[in-house]
């Protein structure tokens, strides 16, 4: 999956993010040919081999998308989930990226025409450090707006999963088009959000663990809790409602099976966001 970054000050297309993506990860100062991986690829006749070669690599991640978008309101949010079919852990990068396609602007060097050109980094150019454990999937969000001056019919969100050096290593790559995601009416009583979810008391009682969640209506989640010792305590399934909701959590079996104070962790897993948490419980 190619991004074109025009990394210079007063280039066609620049972007403070493209500058800093090439010179911070690339350590590349000036016009690169093509970067693939982590290999600056030159002469232009090395391209076709070298890219036919890692395509033609089995990967490891399964890389699925989802997402809404509102184009009254040019705004919406896209997820990535990332599956490691492998044996052996990743850890790696995911980026997210908004890109645009078919631009014409007839540059100094001859070229003109210009795809796949980055527009926004969602929501930097650093990225977020992920470990995909083995037969897991790891799934992040990203809100986005679009500039009215961008053609949404030709946009793209475009995510992999990549190495940090020396080996910069791109284990999974794909793209969706904008306009493909599933809208939302502006008269519809649906909302265009984040995912988001949280604990709303921290301490709390053993009785009383209650989660905020913000996802997209009739969403499915998971919610496991876990000793430090790495047991299940408890496990709670849902669907999400319309808007903002809370979710109580009562940690003890029983009134004679109490657990103890302490620490405990949260994973909770949904199509649209996974993330883990920590519990207090005094």
């Amino acid at each position: 999956m190619l991004v074109e970054y025009h990394s210079n000050s007063g280039d066609f297309g620049y972007f403070y993010e493209a500058n800093a993506r090439m010179y911070n990860f690339y350590d590349f100062e000036g016009y690169p040919s093509l970067f693939c991986d982590g290999v600056d690829l030159w002469p232009i006749s090395t391209w076709r081999p070298y890219i036919n070669n890692r395509i033609n690599k089995p990967s490891v991640i399964t890389l699925t998308f989802d997402g809404y978008y509102n184009p009254g309101l040019d705004t919406g949010w896209v997820s990535a989930s990332f599956r490691n079919d492998s044996s052996a852990a990743i850890t790696a990068r995911v980026y997210f990226v908004i890109t645009e396609d078919s631009l014409y602007h007839l540059d100094l060097n001859g070229h003109a025409w210009h795809n796949r050109l980055a527009r926004d980094m969602l929501p930097n150019q650093t990225g977020e450090t992920v470990t995909v454990n083995p037969a897991e999937t790891v799934t992040l969000a990203r809100s986005f707006t679009i500039n009215a001056l961008w053609n949404e019919n030709r946009c793209y969100v475009v995510s992999w999963i990549q190495a940090d050096a020396p080996s910069r290593d791109v284990f999974q790559a794909g793209e969706i088009v904008l306009t493909s995601l599933p809208g939302v009416e502006e008269n519809s009583n649906l909302t265009i959000r984040n995912p988001h979810v949280s604990l709303i008391n921290n301490p709390c009682l053993a009785n009383n663990v209650r989660f905020s969640l913000d996802l997209p209506a009739n969403t499915s989640y998971q919610i496991q809790i876990y000793d430090i010792l790495g047991r299940s305590v408890k496990t709670i399934t849902g669907n999400a409602a319309n808007g903002t909701e809370e979710v109580l959590c009562n940690l003890n079996h029983g009134h004679h099976n109490r657990v103890s104070t302490g620490v405990y962790f949260y994973r909770f897993t949904s199509p649209v966001i996974r993330t883990i948490g920590k519990i207090v419980v005094r």
